[in-house]
């Protein structure tokens, strides 16, 4: 039998999102509210999520995006 492989994800504080959070993100270059639908954990601090737009032109479009974290969102 194989060894277990040992896998670790650990997300700062500032990485955490659920559903329904409203967070802010650039739509060309302007910040634009939106809500999360939902949000997968992936490497590097990244996560894929869903979400709907709440203001500006786009407002109710959903969109499906990977989440980087920003310079200054360590923890």
């Amino acid at each position: 039998m194989s060894p277990k492989k040992e896998r670790s994800l650990t997300l700062s504080g500032g990485q955490l999102i659920a559903r329904g959070d409203v967070i802010q993100v650039m739509d060309g270059g302007i910040p634009v509210k939106c809500r999360v639908l939902s949000c997968l954990a992936a490497e590097a601090g990244a996560c894929y999520a869903s979400l709907e737009i709440l203001e500006g032109e786009k407002e109710g479009q959903r969109v499906e995006t990977v989440l980087r974290p920003g310079e200054g969102s360590e923890e």
